[in-house]
């Protein structure tokens, strides 16, 4: 399946194509939006002895307070409100140390799970109960008309044919309607509100937990079991993701369901002639480094600042930040907000991990020494890969089918398929989650009844079906399809929170405007990440209050 891409309905690609159903993290934030403005130094930076202080003002005590007695660095900045924020530093603080997260195995999640995937945002663990028939066996709708809310206005041929195969196996009649994006959710509660709720309803991270807390979808723990979860041994019989429906689950309960197909694993394409011609290859290639356990961001920024040649217009990589930096920290097993051990959802800002994080980034895409083309933008990012103005790209790993189409006639790569590499981004310390491009799948209207419940999930099932026989290009190397399934299946992913969105702006808008401000402009980070510490908070607060 082949959609042309266009920001306009970049949404609505996300709901129907696998292999490009994860958008750039760009239209998540550019979407999103918010008002929230980038901190900037109004001050000289000066050394002065430090105190026991809370410099911002919440009254914090986390892994950046300091001890009285030892030299720091402090700097005033405005935050997001226009007051004034003093930030003191002390030299080399905010070292990461790796955290791991145990792997999920079948046995642990199949029935009664207590295990947590790390995409979960909002607590409690879900529980799928046992069965052994699936949701759509033997469901027949008897010509029955249900309401489908869908993102965007478009359709072409491909999946106009899909889902006329579904009213036929189904014998459903589906009323389709095209919704902007960010009337998605407004017209969820209008159609409730009158009395002619939709019945199947789609949900994307961008709108979570707005959806829930809106109180236009229902919960779908009754409906679902073990037999309708999706595993890589038999894709093609299609299925439910747990991690998907444990990353948009709210308070224990299933929202959200649809196959792996639904995310794809977030990776790093790199033109293998350039790597090799530095020496990058056998068992340096990126990819053998990975099955090594030896792959890591300093290892690729080595790699990009070898071969990168600036001065002829040749960088290492796109640009990343903004656009591309919630997958990249996403990597670093970290996110702007975390889940206290009694389920809060708070914001995470002084975790060591995301300082990492946001460093390394600042490495890649600032300064002199950047392997990054800050002058690119998510549109063109593509372009500049396949035409060999950079040697790599930050991409989804189902992104082949671009790639396939397009490496062929490019001289960059001597028009060669053998010339285009693929890896996952690193992890972030040993069996920690696999960065995912995003969350999305279907779930049921509010006000649905018992059948359009039963013809929701049908829907889910069978574009799982349809789109995990397509997932991955015919031609795309046996080993790279089996190390994306075996990632996916894994149930061990993070994805980011990019939702959130209300009044106070989004986790989306602000993670572009703290990556803009440290990895584009060079800001500190320490004080960027305080300076935006209540406004994480208020952006979470806001939003779960429905």
């Amino acid at each position: 399946m082949k959609l042309k891409r266009s920001l306009a309905i970049v949404l609505a690609l996300l709901m129907v194509l696998p292999l490009a159903a994860c958008s750039n993290a760009a239209d998540t934030d550019k979407d999103a939006g918010t008002d929230v403005t980038t901190a900037k130094p109004t001050t000289v930076t000066t050394t002065v002895e430090a105190s026991d202080t809370d410099p911002t003002g919440d009254g914090s005590t986390d892994e950046t307070d300091l001890s009285s007695g030892e030299v720091v660095t402090t700097t005033t900045v405005t935050d997001a409100s226009g007051n004034p924020v003093t930030q003191t530093t002390k030299p080399g603080e905010m070292t990461a140390k790796p955290t791991t997260t145990k792997r999920p195995t079948k046995t642990e999640w199949t029935a009664g799970t207590t295990v947590q995937s790390p995409g979960n945002t909002l607590g409690a663990k879900i529980s799928i109960k046992e069965g052994t028939k699936p949701v759509e066996q033997g469901l027949n709708f008897g010509g029955k008309e249900y309401r489908f809310a869908y993102y965007g206005s478009t359709w072409d041929k491909d999946h106009t044919d899909w889902h006329n195969d579904f009213q036929k196996q189904y014998n459903v009649k589906l009323d389709i309607d095209g919704l902007p994006s960010d009337e998605y959710v407004a017209a969820l509660s209008a159609a409730l509100a009158a009395g002619d709720p939709y019945d199947i309803v789609f949900l994307y991270n961008f709108h979570y937990p707005e959806q829930i807390t809106a109180n236009v979808m229902q919960p779908l723990d009754d409906y679902i079991t073990t037999a309708d979860m999706w595993d890589s041994d038999s894709a093609t019989t299609g299925g439910f993701s747990y991690s998907l429906a444990q990353a948009t689950s709210m308070n224990g309960h299933v929202y959200c369901v649809g196959g792996n197909y639904l995310q794809t694993v977030t990776s790093i394409w790199y033109n293998k002639k350039e790597f090799a011609k530095a020496g990058y290859t056998g068992a340096k290639d990126p990819l053998a480094l990975y099955n090594a356990g030896k792959w890591n961001w300093q290892t690729l920024y080595d790699m990009l600042y070898a071969i990168q040649k600036p001065d002829k217009g040749i960088y290492g990589i796109n640009c990343i930040a903004p656009y591309f930096s919630h997958q990249f920290i996403n990597s670093f097993n970290t996110d702007l907000a975390k889940l206290t051990s009694d389920g809060r959802l708070v914001e995470n800002l002084s975790d060591p991990n995301l300082y990492a994080a946001y460093e390394m980034l600042q490495k890649y895409c600032y300064g002199e020494h950047k392997v990054a083309n800050t002058t690119d933008i998510f549109e063109s990012g593509r372009d500049q890969f396949i035409n060999g103005t950079t040697v790599a790209q930050i991409d989804q790993m189902g992104h082949y089918w671009t790639y396939y189409e397009k490496i062929p006639k490019a001289s960059a790569f001597d028009k060669s398929m053998n010339n285009l590499g693929v890896v996952p981004v690193p992890t972030y310390g040993k069996n920690a989650p696999h960065s995912v491009w995003d969350w999305m799948g279907y779930g049921a209207g509010a006000g649905a009844s018992k059948e359009g419940v039963l013809c929701a999930l049908a829907f889910a099932k069978h574009d799982s079906i349809v789109n995990q026989k397509q997932a991955y290009h015919p031609n795309m190397p046996a080993e790279i399809k089996k190390l994306s399934c075996g990632i996916l299946d894994s149930d061990n992913l993070i994805g980011p929170k990019d939702g959130f969105s209300s009044s106070a702006g989004s986790l989306g808008g602000l993670n572009t405007t703290i990556a803009t401000a440290i990895a584009v402009n060079g800001q500190n980070i320490t004080v960027v990440l305080k300076g935006y510490k209540k406004v994480a908070q208020s952006i979470i607060d806001t939003a779960l209050k429905g």
